[in-house]
């Protein structure tokens, strides 16, 4: 699963970019997820006087609503992303606003000065509303996510690719891959590293197996 993360402030673009970039990896033949963070203290996700709305109003600490043609999981708090993401099994996994996620992230911004306030040392790109006045900047490709969607969505290959390629960590338990955020897969990495590289037989670059039963 790659994951990229579309952050900026309100009405600067993000969401257009976002659902661009799905409409156009979806046309690629790739499943594609969403996460949308929401700051919006007063926002739920339920409607008072429906069922699952009761439901929790009664002290249940996790509802799901199971539909026809959808579910829906409402839970009484606030999930952290790790939680999030380990429901999700898509090619991709697009996570719209600041979830705090060290992933590849692409900035939107309308000012020079927004996208600076937004920046980040994860950053691949920038675009949202800046991307009609400029093509870079400090470095960085300034891409419409409307008008060149198809640009940005190779950006968003070959980026994403990389980053599961940096940190080549695979966890089984019983036959089942266990699927980890970038941070726990470094974490993982460098305790098992740290603790075999003083044998005999390590070197910089060789692959490195456990098995524990």
């Amino acid at each position: 699963m790659r994951i990229i993360m579309i952050k900026g402030f309100s009405k600067t673009g993000k969401t257009t970019t976002v659902t661009a970039l799905v409409r156009e990896l979806r046309s690629r033949g790739y499943s594609v997820g969403t996460v949308k963070d929401i700051h919006y203290e007063g926002f739920r996700a339920d409607s008072p006087g429906t069922d699952t709305f009761k439901h929790m109003e009664a002290g249940a600490c996790r509802v799901t609503g199971r539909g026809i043609r959808e579910t829906a999981l409402i839970t009484d708090r606030q999930m952290t992303i790790d939680e999030i993401l380990k429901y999700y099994k898509e090619d991709f996994v697009i996570l719209e606003g600041d979830s705090g996620l060290k992933c590849p992230t692409i900035i939107t911004g309308r000012t020079e000065e927004d996208v600076e306030k937004r920046m980040c040392p994860e950053a691949v790109a920038v675009s949202g509303i800046i991307a009609d006045s400029m093509t870079e900047y400090n470095g960085l490709p300034v891409i419409n996510g409307v008008t060149e969607v198809k640009k940005l969505a190779d950006l968003v290959e070959k980026k994403t690719a990389a980053a599961e390629d940096e940190l080549d960590v695979q966890l089984t338990i019983d036959g089942e891959d266990i699927w980890m955020v970038p941070f726990v897969k470094k974490t993982l990495k460098n305790v098992v590293v740290g603790a075999v590289k003083a044998l005999d037989g390590y070197e910089d670059g060789k692959e490195i197996i456990i098995k524990i039963k």
